[in-house]
């Protein structure tokens, strides 16, 4: 087993078959002791403006969706702000899977020039994870009809149980057999 797969498998060993999130994998940078700050390409806030330029990163974040970042005193994984859940998920487990790998041991930042083989290893690790979760989601739909269809035999009984006689009349139930005339036409 390699690394990756160590690292994908140890991840989603805690969702016991249910998918993850964004927010878990949020949750997981955080464990990491990473922050998570959002970004714009064109007008940023104040704040992540002073960042960015504090850290000689603003034409590097230019060209990006998400990167990582890691020196002695800051651990932060910028992502692009406005993207969709899906985008956001594809991108935040391939920063995991930098951070998971140990590639930041090697460089202050993932993203353009962190080598093929880490840019690799994170696109495996992050295919790993959404596979995962693709998986996950016709048991959750499967289990979901299963439930539908238990409350709906149980409804049906228990309407059955206890208004018998009732339902029972609406469909032709309190004649029996021999009372039937074969000549007739039932309604």
């Amino acid at each position: 087993m390699t690394a990756v797969q160590r690292e994908a498998h140890a991840f989603l060993a805690q969702f016991h078959h249910r998918p993850f999130t964004v927010t878990d994998l949020e949750k997981a940078l955080q464990e990491q002791g990473f922050s998570l700050v959002e970004f714009s390409r064109l007008s940023n806030c104040k704040e992540v403006s002073t960042l960015l330029t504090s850290l000689q990163l603003v034409n590097y974040a230019s060209g990006l969706s998400a990167f990582t970042y890691q020196d002695a005193n800051l651990r932060i994984v910028f992502l692009q702000e406005n993207l969709s859940q899906h985008e956001q998920m594809i991108l935040l487990s391939h920063e995991l899977g930098h951070i998971l790998c140990g590639h930041l041991n090697r460089a202050a930042t993932t993203g353009p020039g962190s080598g093929i083989l880490e840019e690799q290893e994170a696109n495996d690790f992050s295919a790993r994870l959404m596979r995962y979760n693709e998986t996950c989601r016709p048991r959750r739909t499967a289990t979901l009809i299963a439930l539908c269809l238990a409350v709906l035999v149980l409804a049906g009984i228990l309407v059955w149980a206890f208004a018998g006689d009732t339902v029972r009349g609406w469909f032709g139930g309190d004649k029996q057999p021999e009372d039937v005339d074969p000549g007739t036409t039932q309604n």
